[in-house]
């Protein structure tokens, strides 16, 4: 007997009823830490960095040598005996491949995952209002918790002290430090936030730099403009809770200054720290902060070769500013809001 396939909605909602938790994210970190359990069970106290291959094996999952092929990275399918067969991307890196692996892994903590194909797609640009996106971003949730175990990770991480710390931290769980900070700052109970930056133009000289056919005065090709015009910018922050209780916000696209530890983390290619004043918006104060460069594509790279950044900032003292006060007669219709 067949049964229809259950919407992604249907699926994520099922994991949560299934386990009792509050919400699904809650939900499938309770799944992950239910394999750890197992895993310590079986094996007994792990050390770092935790092996995927076996929790893929603890899930029933067998490995094929074949390359994905609906993935740059990893895919799980069906292997026609009602389990599942994982295929890995190997020439990525082996911090990517962990990542993948775990996030594979994932899938099976929802139900029917042995009727189709599931593929890890691109992380960056997740929109949680459609139910597809919404599980592939648990799914990296759960692969955190995979990644970086309890209560492991928390003891480890409390002894990091300073930017270099943060990529001993990634070298021993052998993670990306994408992930590796990232993690940080979830299990951070300061208030802090972690900002991705990547040297890009601001929106609005998307259109007007760098067009073919543009003509400099100084005879400075279209891609030489647009390489001058570069700054580094943020490209997407994570919160600590204590952070968003704090009510700062971050805007995207928001430059920082070429100097302080973020400029210089992103020239060196080596971990920086400091206290600067950074000019970030609404939230635009000093702060203490933790930059570590990224392995950053050459098209992507600032215009003297600079690389991309994440650093962890601490807020010192936020300068909020001020309403500007309504004028006696109210609201106007071109008032900005």
């Amino acid at each position: 007997m067949t049964y229809p396939v259950r919407s992604t909605d249907a699926l994520i909602k099922e994991l949560v009823r299934s386990t009792g938790a509050i919400d699904a994210p809650a939900a499938i970190r309770l799944k992950a830490r239910e394999l750890i359990q197992l895993l310590v069970a079986s094996f007994g106290e792990p050390t770092m960095p935790i092996n995927v291959d076996v929790l893929a094996s603890l899930r029933g999952i067998g490995r094929s040598e074949e390359m994905p092929l609906h993935s740059a990275d990893a895919e799980i399918v069906p292997d026609g005996t009602g389990g599942v067969t994982m295929r890995v991307n190997s020439d990525r890196p082996e911090t990517r491949q962990r990542f993948s692996v775990a996030h594979e892994i994932s899938h099976t903590f929802f139900p029917d995952y042995t009727t189709k194909r599931w593929c890890r797609p691109d992380a960056r640009y997740r929109d949680r209002t459609d139910p597809d996106e919404y599980l592939e971003m648990l799914c990296d949730i759960a692969a955190a918790e995979l990644l970086f175990p309890q209560p492991w990770f928390s003891t480890d991480a409390a002894t990091v002290t300073d930017a270099s710390g943060l990529v001993t931290l990634a070298t021993t769980y052998h993670a990306s430090r994408e992930a590796t900070i990232h993690r940080f700052a979830e299990a951070s109970s300061d208030s802090l936030a972690v900002v991705f930056f990547s040297w890009k133009l601001k929106p609005k000289q998307k259109a007007t730099i760098g067009q073919k056919g543009q003509v400099s005065l100084f005879g400075i090709t279209p891609e030489e403009q647009v390489r001058e015009a570069l700054r580094l910018r943020i490209e997407y922050t994570v919160m600590s809770e204590a952070f968003k209780a704090d009510g700062h916000f971050l805007p995207k696209d928001k430059s920082v200054e070429s100097d302080g530890p973020i400029y210089e983390a992103a020239s060196t290619g080596n971990p920086s720290e400091g206290e600067c004043f950074l000019d970030l918006g609404q939230a635009a104060g000093r702060y203490r902060v933790w930059a570590v460069p990224l392995w950053t594509a050459d098209d992507q790279v600032g215009s003297n070769g600079e690389s991309a950044v994440v650093a962890i900032l601490k807020p010192i003292a936020i300068h909020k500013p001020q309403r500007k006060k309504q004028s006696k007669g109210g609201p106007s219709l071109f008032d900005e809001t």
